[in-house]
């Protein structure tokens, strides 16, 4: 009897033994099953928010923990919104505050869930939220058909398109040909993996509102693209910026920049001629008081300085961004700002940096803008302000934008705004506001900002503050930078430029040459010549007034 006891043991023992080698190893290709309806079986991204080791022989050297996310296998659901355009009825809707749409819920993942380790994998590659927000705008459907045909694997990408249209405009998902006739253009091939929530344009309050549904769109990918709806890719361009935002080993890194214009900037084939991107530094104050903002000016383009990894920077853009998920869960459009076309940028930046974000330019332009002042199909594209039903709001939607952000501490907090759910639309507390008006020299009761792209461009930032990324990974440790001093940096960094505009101001005076004069005027000035050497751009002005 004892030998049949030991005999059935050793029998369940195997069985066991089988299920744990065999079921556990197999858990992790959960998220290699895509089940077309409504759900996709994944797997959270077991690789895109972890960071390798940093390569010893960067110039950068520094040692941070590798952070390996808890497997854990749930199901994605997609799309959220159906193609007729209702919203699943097991994810829910609700209306928008102040114009009274229906849009879809908000998804949130599992009560507990690590925001962090959100994300998903299909085929062993972490997917991608690709949102745009399209204003009648023609162009949509070949901005999402470029998204799929260049990239290295269409089947990760996830396309949440808010379609701002009146009968007759051309529509996100409206082809030449029909996929009854053509089902291999890659709009119809990839059909199941993109949502379009189409609306009236009437109704339409700017680009806040619009962004604000894509980002209720977003359903736990692990990367999250937002973009305007007329752009290009260049080939390979999925594969190509996540390389480019795991070489900053920064969880909290987001890849933001105003795009390149696409003219001349694209091969026939999809590659980049560039050499250069731009980078964010350039801001001052705009707009009527006691609401004016930051607004981000044109972006200096050049060459990067750093060229191993993306480059820090103090500022976001809402024409290109790219982070992990979790960004959107976290900083979501503002559901209270209808009728805001310029400041939404400063809100989103500064909301970010209170959470832990940091923005980096792109090392590599990865897509590029179509601009309607060098284009001639866009001449003449509609603007949302067309829409007159809910005029006289944008200053109401700007008073609430930049009391958030601390950005205009005279408006009286307690009856000059909405407090409307500022537990979701308001600041986060892993880092102090007032810090970011500190090191980046804002000063918001005068409403004067200094100019940073002396210290941005040049690559100083970078060094100065890359060095204190946290060990876990989670973003530049800024308790560490209180004491910093950027001004000195700037003034720095300046004088060292003094020298050579001296000698191109002398040379040009010698030669007599108006236009060179021009040029190395206002370059003198951007350095601060004109108060160390007042003399000498003094005798420059009068030259230039001798030779008119």
């Amino acid at each position: 009897m004892l030998q049949y006891f030991f005999g059935f043991f050793f029998i369940v023992w195997i069985v066991i033994a089988f299920q744990v080698v065999f079921l556990d190893t197999n858990a992790g290709n959960v998220g290699d099953v895509k089940v077309m309806k409504h759900s996709v079986a994944e797997t959270t991204a077991s690789q895109s928010g972890s960071h390798q080791a940093v390569d010893e022989t960067s110039s950068n050297k520094q040692q941070v923990v590798i952070v390996e996310p808890s497997p854990q296998v749930h199901t994605l659901q997609w799309p959220p919104v159906l193609p007729d355009g209702t919203i699943p009825q097991e994810d829910g809707s609700e209306k928008m505050p102040i114009i009274g749409l229906e849009v879809p819920r908000f998804w949130f993942p599992p009560e507990g869930t690590d925001y962090n380790k959100v994300g998903h994998q299909i085929n062993g590659q972490d997917t991608i939220f690709l949102m745009i927000a399209s204003y009648r705008d023609f162009q949509c459907r070949e901005t999402i058909t470029s998204a799929f045909m260049r990239s290295d694997h269409p089947e990760r990408l996830f396309v949440g398109a808010v379609d701002q249209v009146v009968p007759g405009d051309v529509g996100c998902l409206d082809l030449e040909i029909p996929c009854s006739q053509d089902s291999n253009q890659p709009i119809c091939k990839y059909r199941d993996q993109i949502s379009i929530f189409k609306m009236d344009a009437q109704y339409a309050t700017g680009p806040v509102t619009a962004r604000h549904i894509g980002d209720r769109m977003y359903r736990g990918q692990t990367f999250v693209m937002q973009m305007d709806a007329h752009c290009l890719f260049v080939r390979h361009w999925d594969t190509l910026i996540i390389n480019q935002w795991r070489s900053t080993h920064n969880e909290m890194a987001v890849l933001s920049s105003y795009l390149t214009d696409v003219q001349g900037s694209l091969t026939a084939e999809g590659d980049s001629t560039r050499n250069t991107r731009p980078i964010m530094c350039n801001s001052d104050f705009e707009g009527m008081m006691p609401a004016r903002y930051l607004r981000h000016g044109a972006q200096p383009e050049e060459a990067p300085e750093i060229k191993e990894m993306p480059q820090l920077q103090p500022f976001w853009a809402a024409g290109f961004s790219f982070s992990r998920g979790h960004f959107k869960l976290r900083v979501p459009y503002d559901a209270y700002q209808p009728m805001v076309f310029q400041g939404e940028e400063i809100a989103i930046g500064i909301r970010g940096f209170t959470y832990g974000y940091d923005f980096y330019a792109p090392r590599d332009s990865v897509v590029f803008h179509e601009y309607a002042v060098k284009s001639k199909r866009r001449h003449k594209v509609h603007m949302f302000w067309e829409n007159t039903k809910f005029a006289g709001t944008g200053q109401k939607s700007l008073k609430r934008a930049t009391s958030i952000i601390g950005m205009a501490p005279d408006i009286d907090p307690a009856t000059s705004w909405d407090h409307e759910e500022m537990d979701r639309y308001g600041l986060g507390n892993v880092r102090d506001l007032s810090l970011f008006y500190q090191l980046f020299l804002i000063d918001t009761t005068a409403r004067k900002a200094t100019q940073l792209c002396p210290f941005v461009k040049s690559g100083i930032m970078h060094r100065d503050f890359q060095p204190h990324l946290r060990p876990d990974g989670l973003g530049i440790d800024y308790s560490s930078l209180t004491h910093y001093d950027t001004r000195s940096k700037i003034d720095a960094h300046l004088l060292k430029q003094h020298p050579y505009w001296i000698k191109q101001l002398e040379a040009a005076m010698a030669r007599q040459s108006r236009g060179q004069l021009q040029e190395a005027l206002s370059n003198a000035r951007r350095v601060g010549l004109d108060k160390k050497r007042p003399e000498l751009i003094r005798q420059a002005e009068e030259a230039m007034a001798t030779w008119a």
